[in-house]
């Protein structure tokens, strides 16, 4: 996991986020920022009374987006003051403390949806894997589905070429995604993934078993 990621940053960073975001959702890495949480909102094809939780739901900004869908909205984050900005934008959310990389409560379980906005780059492939493994096995309903909007690539390849054209905004501490390392990582284990690439270096995962293609 990256090395910069503690939850005292974060906690820092909480008052200015939403700001930032905003300034900065046009450049590199948040490009098609926007589009991206609306796409995991459209592939998550909420109904009333599903049950979703945001990984790492700091303000609230993509889990806010099912309140209109009369969704049961659960939220974890490691950082108190995220938590507390996302308990303003979404009061009826069930909010927990939690880091994603340790143990979860029990009674984060039995979601229709799993979902995640620029979260998963902090933690390296084989964590990633890991953690996907853990909500596809652990988390999910039958049938449900996970996902995940991030810095992202098509291919390692256009990954790479990414880091050279941005070599003076990338950061090295981060573990950006490459849709096709992900996909090849998971063949044979029984969990099928889809990508969409929405910007020039944003994309949206949709997760499902492949029991019910």
């Amino acid at each position: 996991m990256s090395p910069r990621r503690t939850p005292e940053m974060f906690d820092k960073w909480a008052s200015t986020y939403d700001d930032m975001l905003e300034f900065s959702k046009e450049s590199f890495p948040f490009s098609g920022y926007e589009n991206i949480l609306n796409r995991i909102v459209e592939l998550c094809a909420p109904q009333p009374g599903m049950k979703i939780l945001d990984l790492g739901i700091g303000t609230g900004e993509l889990a806010k987006r099912f309140v209109d869908y009369n969704c049961e909205i659960w939220g974890m984050d490691f950082s108190d003051r995220m938590l507390e900005l996302a308990a303003k934008k979404i009061s009826s959310a069930n909010l927990i403390k939690c880091d994603i990389g340790s143990k979860w409560p029990s009674e984060l379980s039995n979601f229709d949806r799993v979902v995640s906005a620029y979260t998963l780059h902090h933690f390296k492939l084989d964590e990633k894997i890991g953690i996907i493994r853990r909500i596809m096995n652990e988390t999910l309903v039958e049938r449900g589905r996970l996902v995940v909007g991030d810095v992202s690539f098509r291919s390692f390849y256009e990954l790479g070429q990414a880091r050279k054209e941005l070599a003076d905004e990338w950061d090295d501490s981060e573990f950006y995604w490459a849709a096709d390392t992900i996909q090849m990582m998971t063949r044979g284990t029984g969990i099928y993934v889809t990508y969409e690439q929405v910007s020039f270096c944003g994309g949206v995962y949709a997760i499902i078993s492949s029991e019910h293609l």
